[in-house]
């Protein structure tokens, strides 16, 4: 009687429907597919009175299994001995070879394709509804063509997974490198950098042309001041150099922030997903308990105010998605709309640096102090050759402090960058920290969904208690890829920290 007991309320919670609370949503649009309400990045959308549906989420909750041919950009799904295939852009499918015409074309939208609703009814024979009103798809493809109600399957239960549809149709794949290459390419900076160079090259080239000796000290006005000047543009000219290298430098740290950052927004994508579906079956237990005199109508409230809150959570999740993409796009040269599959995640490998042998690294290899360096050495040559004799030169004295100005800015420069490795190391160890906890703790979670899924096995657990405890596994390990993620960001500004302060700016 306990299993029976526990099995009913399971599934009377999970295959119930609140089509009075989705009714009650505008906006986008609803899909019901067998009771269980879906969640998708992309929401169904309605085009030229068409309306169209991401096929992988709906294909594959009706037990068919899809494939994407990126290359041809076409997509194959089977389901017993149905074969169906569609090409992106064709308003002609094909069940097992015969041609089917479509409402509209196949159509891809921010990394999913799109197909008419009406072909899921024509390819797999699901009855389909659309409430325009309510603006609620409902699917089935029970074998009595309705959903479950409120009767008890006679079939055993299966404990739940914590899967969600997400974007998986590209229309092209990113890597780290290939992106930091478009970006130097797409550069207006970079073209800059690069006619500095050549530039400065042809005014040091020209500014050399009347210099025969080396000064050792001040002497004759004119070859002094001639000498000054070339060994200004030669600085400028090698100035050009380093900051070209730099601004590369800098190109490569950005791409790796911003790629690194959507990497992190799609997880949170998922992650808010997962969470609304949680939220709905608490909600649907929630009713059914209210519905049987075990709870009040507050319970009901509360879940709906948490299905509201993580509905908010959501949209607010693929708006910063789309956002993290504009930004990436941006300094890459693509369409802002552009969406692409990232081919490169970080791996964790645990940090071992010597900070102190990386600060004396940095100082020795860092633009910023070089090129401050070298404004000392020039303000000591102007010193070396000032000429007492020249009525209206600057103070001899007011030269020298030239030289300590800049003494002092390279000092400046060297705290400053010292200060940002150790800053840098510090947060790396700091986050392995927290990885370390979520690894432990990651453990546990694995334990426990274990022993949750045997006792569903045999009538002690509910469907929505296996859930969360699959869903506090998924959630830990995200947290555990972001954290990567990041570790994996300041260990390139920790190896170049200047890229991070535009130092040699």
């Amino acid at each position: 009687m306990k299993r029976f007991g526990v099995a009913l309320l399971s599934t009377l919670a999970l295959t119930s429907t609140f089509a009075s609370l989705a009714g009650a949503q505008s906006g986008d649009i609803k899909v019901i597919i067998n009771g269980v309400a879906q969640q998708y990045t992309q929401s169904p959308v309605v085009s030229q009175n068409t309306t169209l549906v991401p096929l992988r989420g709906v294909f594959e909750s009706l037990g068919a299994q899809v494939e994407w041919d990126s290359k041809a950009k076409k997509v194959t799904a089977s389901k017993n001995d149905d074969t169906l295939t569609l090409n992106v852009g064709s308003k002609l499918a094909y069940k097992n070879n015969a041609p089917v015409q479509l409402d509209a074309a196949t159509q891809i939208q921010k990394g999913q394709v799109f197909v008419p609703l009406r072909f899921v009814s024509q390819s797999l024979g699901a009855k389909v509804d659309w409430n325009q009103t309510t603006r609620i798809v409902t699917i089935s493809n029970q074998a009595n063509g309705s959903t479950t109600g409120d009767s008890l399957s006679s079939k055993p239960l299966t404990a739940p997974v914590t899967k969600v549809t997400y974007d998986t149709y590209y229309n092209d794949s990113l890597t780290y490198d290939n992106a930091v290459k478009l970006a130097i390419a797409d550069s207006t900076t970079v073209k800059t950098g690069e006619a500095n160079i050549d530039q400065a090259g042809k005014i040091m080239k020209e500014t050399g042309k009347n210099i025969d000796f080396v000064p050792a000290e001040a002497g004759d006005e004119a070859q002094d001041k001639a000498f000054k000047g070339y060994a200004q543009t030669n600085l400028n000219y090698e100035v050009a150099k380093k900051n070209l290298d730099v601004t590369k430098e800098g190109i490569e740290y950005n791409v790796k922030d911003l790629y690194n950052k959507l990497l992190q927004k799609q997880n949170a994508v998922k992650l808010a997903a997962l969470n609304i579906e949680d939220a709905e079956r608490k909600l649907k237990v929630a009713q059914i308990k209210r519905d049987n005199q075990m709870s009040s109508d507050y319970e009901v409230t509360q879940a709906t105010n948490l299905l509201t809150q993580n509905q908010a959570a959501l949209d607010k999740a693929k708006k910063d998605l789309d956002s993290a993409y504009v930004s990436l796009n941006q300094v890459i040269g693509y369409k802002p709309e552009q969406r692409y599959e990232l081919k490169d995640k970080p791996v964790y490998s645990e940090f071992k640096d010597n900070v102190e042998t990386k600060v004396s690294q940095v100082l020795t290899s860092s633009t910023a102090i070089w090129l401050s360096e070298q404004k000392v050495d020039l303000a000591e040559l102007s010193l070396k050759l000032y000429n007492f004799n020249t009525p209206g030169n600057t103070p001899y004295e007011a030269q020298q402090l030239d030289v300590e100005k800049a003494q002092y800015a390279t000092e400046g420069t060297k705290r400053q960058l010292e200060e940002a490795v150790r800053t840098l190391y510090n947060n790396i160890k700091g986050l392995e920290s927290q990885y370390s906890q979520i690894q432990a703790g990651l453990v546990s979670a694995r334990s426990a969904a274990d022993m949750t899924k045997k006792q569903f096995d045999v009538g002690l657990a509910t469907e929505l208690q296996v859930y969360e405890a699959n869903l506090k596994v998924t959630t830990a390990e995200q947290q555990a890829e972001d954290i990567v993620t990041s570790i994996d960001t300041l260990k390139m500004a920790y190896n170049k920290p200047w890229v991070m302060q535009g130092a040699s700016s």
